[in-house]
């Protein structure tokens, strides 16, 4: 089997990089240009839980390079790419070829089978952790399970052996009858951690441990917890606000999104937290703090991304301008 990796960033490293060493043909595509050479002239390191090893690897970021080479696409890339990543997937994959999504989010598998064909794609749900610490090195931060699992829920011949293959390549995964109420799981995991951690600066156990945001954090649940009971969703643990909770305690990690907001990059907000405004609006379920928060982690997005971008501002000058606006009205 010839695997190919959308979205090469620190998650796509990880379970690449595991692919690699155990020994299958895997090639690598992101839009990271500065990335991609990295790995081209230096090799794809892989640091972290699962040791610190480097390989010589093929990315590019030119799907056309890769053109009908592929049975299988392990999607990994950020929420804001999915679109023109399943693109890519369509040029990649061979005709019977197909795609597992392993992403953060909901709304990414529906974009795949939109361009796929839902014959065509597996979900999928990672609870790895892993940042990219430079070009070319990702590094995995914390080990956990894989679930993936047929969009109708039965069993297949191909679930079973991509499963075979991750747990051979050093992985924990677990086949679901129900990859959507998982995939909605994490979902809430995500909207209960990440946007506090990007917009507070504290790391998920500093969250359990801080009073304030704490009580936010329960607030937040509740109202994510009052969309999926409105939707009818059913979520793979029976107590699914004490498990956040629990794990949020346990970890001191920097999500993804506070890694983003740090970077200076854009986050997954609008398929998180801005994915649950839009379900509730649908709905008519109301959430004002999910509203606030998505509002929040925006408009630090938006000053972390100007910093990154080396932007300088003359607040003196904005000031003046700002006076002179007023006077014209």
């Amino acid at each position: 089997m010839d695997y190919c990796v959308i979205g090469a960033g620190a998650m796509g490293g990880v379970y690449g990089l595991n692919l690699v060493e155990a020994g299958h043909s895997v090639t690598f595509v992101d839009v990271n240009k500065e990335h991609v050479d990295a790995i081209n002239t230096k090799g794809y390191r892989l640091s972290g839980v699962t040791g610190d090893k480097t390989f010589r690897v093929k990315a590019t970021s030119n799907p056309d390079d890769l053109a009908e080479s592929s049975d299988v696409v392990l999607f990994h890339t950020h929420t804001n790419g999915t679109i023109d990543g399943a693109k890519s997937a369509a040029i990649i994959l061979k005709p019977e070829g197909w795609a597992v999504s392993l992403q953060n989010g909901i709304g990414n598998v529906e974009e795949l089978v939109r361009v796929l064909g839902a014959k065509r794609v597996v979900g999928g749900i990672s609870y790895h952790s892993a940042a990219l610490a430079e070009p070319g090195h990702a590094m995995h931060t914390n080990a956990g399970l894989t679930f993936i699992g047929e969009l109708d829920g039965k069993p297949s011949e191909r679930v079973t052996a991509l499963n075979k293959t991750l747990l051979e390549s050093g992985f924990e995964p677990e086949i679901s009858s129900d990859i959507m109420g998982v995939i909605w799981s994490k979902f809430v995991l995500n909207c209960g951690v990440n946007p506090l951690c990007a917009v507070s600066g504290l790391r998920t156990g500093e969250v359990a441990r801080n009073e304030a945001a704490d009580r936010l954090q329960s607030i937040i649940l509740d109202e994510v917890m009052s969309v999926v009971a409105a939707k009818g969703i059913k979520l793979d643990k029976k107590d699914m606000v004490g498990y956040v909770k629990k794990l949020t305690r346990l970890r001191y990690n920097k999500p993804s999104m506070q890694q983003h907001i740090e970077a200076g990059r854009p986050t997954e907000i609008d398929s998180l937290n801005g994915a649950l405004v839009r379900e509730a609006k649908i709905l008519g379920v109301p959430v004002p703090f999910n509203e606030a928060l998505v509002l929040m982690v925006k408009a630090r997005e938006s000053g972390m991304v100007e910093r990154a971008a080396g932007i300088k501002k003359d607040y003196v000058a904005l000031e003046s301008q700002a006076e002179a606006e007023e006077k014209e009205t």
